[in-house]
């Protein structure tokens, strides 16, 4: 399985021998960081950019050569079926890129494979999660599922459709005017400039739904506090109501012992318990944290649509 950095999946998710991440350089000013889930790397991209800001940071994803490169190396000669999971294709090149190299590496796969006498078929699928963070880790983690469980590539891809096209990936920016700036820079216009100046008055938080490659606000709530007990609230009712796959990600753009330690994720924590469910707090990625901004958080589920309420 490949899956590229933005996605957030915890470390033993990456330390297995059959997941590989495709990096993402990010430039701040004179600085390049590059995004690879390396605890070592995230810590000194908190630590020099003011615990995770990077406004004016642009990200330097590999293009189709260079991903062509990449694959051809990791994947000729080891592997005979390969799923690439990425971020959604409506806020970055990625997709695009990881699809066009797929398909530069092939004739080189293929006459390695030749070559070295393997005969049996070979197969590389680009996936598009059509969400973000927490939300391309939900499907990763259970294609994880299936691949441990043998279920075989032909067998894989309907079930894993369903549950990208049923994610919920929800954003809870600390920061508007930061968020507001870097959505615009994806192309994402959920955060107006109205709701900013009013907002960053009174301590507002927004809630904003992600899914199927679209963002919009569905909630709003007075400090952080409230906003992540009125979501932790709302995700335990749907795993109540039953998930597609056993996972909720959450993952956080600072110390992760801030989210640790509300009762509104022990109260999430013993429902996933009581449902099998798996609930993973993790801390985000870089790309995430640039994107989502300092105090950022993202929860992410794959269930039937719910009303919206909270």
């Amino acid at each position: 399985m490949v899956i590229d950095a933005s996605c957030d999946v915890s470390a033993d998710f990456i330390a297995h021998p059959d997941v590989a991440v495709i990096p993402i350089p990010i430039r701040i000013g004179p600085v390049t960081y590059v995004d690879q889930h390396d605890a070592d790397a995230t810590s000194r991209y908190m630590r020099e950019n003011a615990n995770g800001e990077g406004v004016t940071g642009q990200s330097i994803p590999l293009d189709a050569a260079q991903m062509s490169a990449f694959f051809l190396e990791r994947f000729a000669l080891e592997y005979d079926s390969v799923f690439c999971l990425t971020i959604t294709a409506s806020r970055s090149p990625i997709h695009d890129a990881a699809r066009h190299g797929s398909t530069l590496a092939m004739n080189a796969i293929r006459t390695l494979r030749q070559a070295s006498g393997i005969t049996r078929p070979f197969q590389f699928r680009v996936i598009d999660t059509r969400n973000m963070f927490a939300g391309s880790g939900v499907p990763a983690m259970a294609l994880m599922d299936m691949l441990r469980a043998q279920v075989p590539p032909k067998d894989i891809r309907d079930p894993l459709q369903r549950i990208i096209d049923t994610t919920h990936t929800y954003y809870v920016p600390d920061n508007l005017g930061y968020a507001r700036t870097r959505s615009r820079v994806r192309g994402d216009r959920s955060i107006k400039l109205l709701n900013v100046l009013l907002g960053s008055a009174l301590d507002i938080k927004p809630i904003i739904l992600g899914r199927n490659g679209d963002t919009h606000p569905v909630a709003r709530f007075r400090g952080r506090d409230e906003a992540w007990s009125r979501l932790f609230a709302h995700a335990g009712a749907q795993v109540r109501r039953g998930l597609y796959a056993p996972h909720l990600v959450v993952s956080h753009a600072g110390p992760v012992q801030e989210v640790l330690q509300l009762e509104a994720l022990a109260r999430l924590r013993d429902i996933c318990e009581k449902e099998g469910v798996h609930l993973h707090v993790l801390p985000m990625s870089i790309t995430g944290m640039m994107n989502i901004g300092p105090g950022g958080l993202t929860l992410a589920f794959a269930g039937e649509p719910q009303d919206g309420r909270f």
